[in-house]
């Protein structure tokens, strides 16, 4: 029975992930599913072998449900994308408030939309939206549970389409998020201020903060509001930085982690309590899930939160039926369950991670004790536990974070018991507090300096050589093949198969000659010269492209930013670093920045505090805010250097010119002293004019050089004032690229700018379109290739 509920599980799960490829033949699968079915009860009459039989029925069911759980209702909001409409709906989650500045708010709500009114009468609609309100200080931010109406446009979700990127917009969409509206506050109001019990556990989790930050230091009020609640607000990005290198950043997310130390606390005291009592094993884990269900509803019942929730309360009642053996079972029905409700819950990040450590855990711990047995059992448990979630996860890490965690070994033996610490104090606290004040500030002061203690000791573990390592991510068949090794090598294996160790005993030789096989082909792979590569990376309204030499030495110009000068989202960090490091770039030999500007330049810092730049190319103008940020993080090893005309660097064969660099001595700045550099390899080029306008492209046709380039990353981002007709013929590109927004405020590109490069006969490719573009020569051949089909 265990191994066919295991089966069954993953039958299911791996129908859900192949119904994208299967949809359109929805008529033949129903009839699979009823000739399975019908051939699955008359084994079952005849008393025959039906293991596999269920594993292709549930297989088939996993399709289906996708397929009809991914078909949008009739009536879904994001049918008037586009449109400016009334929608009357409740905001389902506490608000987050950004301050912009003086005495202006950024408050971003989430509605579940009821009606939604094109033109009278208003009609019903399902589904969320995101509503970005910009409001002053005087105005009303409402709260979860109010009904509000909003006037506005519904405009698509749109995220940033690279290679190795988290998908904002899938993530959203498992929230049940179909659109988004940006609003001033007028545009929102109030149509029933209704009190439910999630303004309730609201107002408790404020008035629980608001004591917090009556007796500890702002950071340290914020760390532990994300140990308590989750969240990352208020907490510095150093930090975060350290916490996610040493491998606890989990521990800022309310995960399985919390809920399963709540509810042995709970377990240990209600023993001690109910010490002697008949019914003792029956009530303590029905305080236990009292007490945890009562913590997840203050943590705001998150889809994270009510997945562990979820699996939390399937662990007490296996403890409440006597079956804690049975854990393997347990976790598959609680993964069974939560796909059966929520199919695409596959692609979630959180639950792929909590998914596969806490298989690893179940499936590995008992294991990996047993080969540590040469240390002590106090060291050997916890190093097993780190061991196990880490194997487990490692696919999922590679793919998304590409790095390795070394130091959380240590990190999981000292600092996570203290955390758990802070954590059982924390609610001990933050609930005494609300009855008797002196034993809740007692316990935030000791938290505060447990909190301390913690940050110093992450410091010191994310400085240590090889903290992070880096690791490239291995795809479908490389996880697949992993996971199989990693079975292999634990034992889980059919019967007539050796075991690891059975194998290298009877074949010693031969198994040295197959490591030695993959060991040289690994080095072979390294250091074999690929195609050069040029990507345009999508920034959303920037510019950032990456140039990849034929032995991995890179070179990036621009790297795209939040427009204006105050920076809310780093698009250096969270958008182009992943992009370098799923690519296996480590480090920049060159850095260059067009222009100053926000949006081509304001991700620079972000970037280079995090991977060594070894040279930083300028244009020569009053430097920005977003280069004064550059130049303060930059280690003093790099040289900084201010672009000229003539300029010439070659790399493995790729020749980067810089054919147009205004000196700015006429009192220019910004797009009309952008550089234009020009990347070669063979008979191909590349040229990027960052927002060169037309007055300097008339300057680059009268200095007579040679422009001419296969592919032109085309200025401003496809303005009118741009890739004038003469410029164009005189650079005679093959394929144009723009860099551009989806649905930006300029109206980017202009239809002038389409319209003459079509006449032209020039390929376009836009990043709002087809996302990342990449282009991959060996100097005689050039193929194109995008993240998007989509045109």
């Amino acid at each position: 029975m265990p191994n066919l509920v295991v089966l069954i599980t993953a039958a299911f799960t791996a129908g859900i992930w192949c119904a994208n490829y299967f949809r359109w033949l929805l008529p033949f699968i129903y009839v699979s599913s009823f000739v399975t079915m019908f051939i699955l009860v008359r084994q079952i009459y005849r008393q025959k072998q039906t293991t596999w039989l269920f594993a292709t029925l549930f297989f088939i069911i996993g399709m289906l449900r996708f397929i009809h759980d991914d078909a949008l209702s009739l009536v879904d909001i994001s049918h008037y994308t586009g449109e400016k409409v009334t929608v009357y709906g409740t905001i389902v989650e506490t608000p987050q408030v950004t301050a912009l500045e003086e005495e202006t708010n950024k408050v971003r709500y989430i509605i579940e939309t009821k009606k939604v009114q094109r033109e009278k009468p208003s009609v019903a609609a399902t589904g969320r939206l995101f509503v970005s309100s910009r409001q002053s200080n005087k105005e009303t931010i409402f709260q979860q549970g109010n009904m509000v109406q909003v006037n506005g446009e519904i405009i698509m979700l749109h995220g940033y389409n690279n290679p190795g990127q988290y998908d904002s917009v899938a993530a959203a969409q498992l929230q049940g998020i179909r659109g988004r509206m940006s609003v001033y506050g007028k545009e929102i109001s109030i149509v029933d201020n209704s009190y439910s019990w999630k303004q309730v556990a609201t107002r408790w989790r404020e008035k629980i903060i608001e004591n917090i930050k009556k007796v500890m230091p702002e950071s340290h009020e914020a760390i532990l509001e994300g140990i308590l609640f989750g969240g990352y607000g208020g907490i510095p990005r150093e930090i975060v930085a350290d916490f996610s290198t040493t491998g606890i950043v989990h521990i800022l997310s309310v995960s399985g982690s919390h809920i399963a130390l709540v509810a042995g606390i709970i377990t240990v005291l209600g023993n001690n309590a109910f010490k002697g009592f008949m019914f003792a094993n029956k009530i303590v884990p029905l305080f236990a899930a009292f007490f945890i269900a009562l913590y997840a509803i203050f943590c705001g019942l998150t889809p994270p939160v009510l997945r562990s929730l979820i699996m939390g309360l399937i662990g007490l009642g296996a403890v409440c039926l006597e079956r804690e053996k049975d854990a393997a079972v347990a976790l598959c029905l609680s993964v069974l369950g939560m796909l059966i409700y929520q199919p695409a819950l596959i692609y979630d990040l959180s639950f792929q991670l909590s998914f596969a450590s806490t298989a690893g855990l179940v499936f590995l711990n008992a294991k990996t004790v047993s080969k540590l047995r040469f240390l002590p059992l106090w060291l050997a448990s916890p190093l097993a536990v780190t061991i196990s979630a880490q194997v487990g996860v490692l696919p999922f890490i590679a793919w998304y974070f590409n790095s390795f965690s070394l130091s959380s070994f240590i990190a999981n033996l000292i600092i996570v018991p203290i955390i758990e610490g802070i954590l059982i104090l924390g609610l001990f606290g933050t609930f005494s507090g609300l009855l008797v004040g002196f034993v809740g500030n007692v316990s935030m002061v000791i938290c505060s300096l447990l909190i301390g203690l913690v940050l110093q000791l992450t410091k010191w573990l994310a400085a240590m050589p090889a903290a992070k390592l880096y690791v490239p991510p291995i795809g479908i068949l490389g996880s697949i093949l992993y996971y199989g090794l990693l079975c292999w090598m634990y034992g889980y294996k059919p019967k007539n198969v050796l075991s690891l160790r059975e194998t290298i005993k009877k074949w010693p030789q031969k198994s040295a000659v197959v490591v030695l096989f993959l060991v040289l082909c690994i080095i072979g792979y390294t250091v074999y010269p690929r195609p050069v590569s040029v990507h345009f990376i999508d920034v959303g309204q920037g510019d950032a492209a990456l140039i990849v030499t034929p032995h991995g030495r890179a070179i990036l110009v621009d790297t795209g930013g939040t427009i204006g000068e105050t920076v809310e989202f780093d698009i250096g960090y969270r958008v182009v670093l992943p992009y370098l490091r799923h690519y296996g770039i480590q480090g920049l030999d060159y850095l260059f920045l067009t222009h100053g500007h926000q949006d081509h330049a304001g991700g620079a810092a972000g970037i280079a505090r995090e991977i060594p730049v070894k040279n930083v190319m300028l244009s020569q103008e009053k430097y920005t805010q977003a280069v004064v940020n550059l130049l303060h993080v930059i280690p003093r090893s790099s040289v900084i250097i201010a672009t000229y005309e003539g300029q010439r660097i070659e790399l493995d064969g790729v020749v980067i010119e810089v054919l147009h660099a205004d000196t700015g001595m006429n009192g220019q700045s910004g797009n009309e002293v952008s550089s234009v550099v020009r990347a070669s390899y063979g008979k191909y080029s590349f040229l990027f004019t960052g927002d060169l306008p037309a007055h300097g492209e008339e300057q680059m046709l009268q200095s007579n050089k040679d422009i001419s380039s296969t592919v032109l990353k085309v200025g401003h981002h496809g303005a009118r004032t741009s890739s004038t007709v003469e410029f164009l013929q005189a650079v005679a590109p093959k394929y144009a690229v723009i860099s551009v927004g989806n649905n930006n405020s300029f109206g980017h590109p202009h239809g002038d700018t389409i319209r003459r490069l079509e006449a032209q006969h020039i390929t376009i490719y836009r990043t709002d379109r087809q996302g990342a573009i990449v282009f991959k020569t060996n100097g005689t051949k050039m193929e194109v290739d995008t993240f998007l089909s989509s045109d």
